[in-house]
């Protein structure tokens, strides 16, 4: 492996870790927050009720997941080459 790709590769790692933690922030908790319970098969949250209950963010999730994984990683990419000075 080049010494250029290690930085990126941890980016990317830390990256999937803050869309884990985001998404089960955003869709698992408040489902379970609502009395529901998350079907991690099909993503919906179903109530008690027997109910399914519609993440407001359901259209943009994907969008916000890209941009904040290309973001986060490449934050921490650029943040290793300048704290360790990886040449580029």
């Amino acid at each position: 492996m080049r010494k250029n790709s290690i930085p990126l590769f941890i980016g990317v790692i830390i990256s999937l870790i803050a869309i884990w933690l985001v998404n089960d922030y955003l869709l698992v908790d408040q489902c379970r927050d609502s009395g529901g319970s998350f079907d991690y098969s099909t993503a919906e949250c179903l109530l008690e009720n027997g109910d399914v209950k519609a993440s407001e963010l359901g259209p943009y999730i994907m969008a916000i997941y890209f941009f904040m994984g290309l973001f986060i990683s490449l934050f921490v990419s650029f943040s290793i080459r300048k704290t360790f000075n990886i040449a580029q």
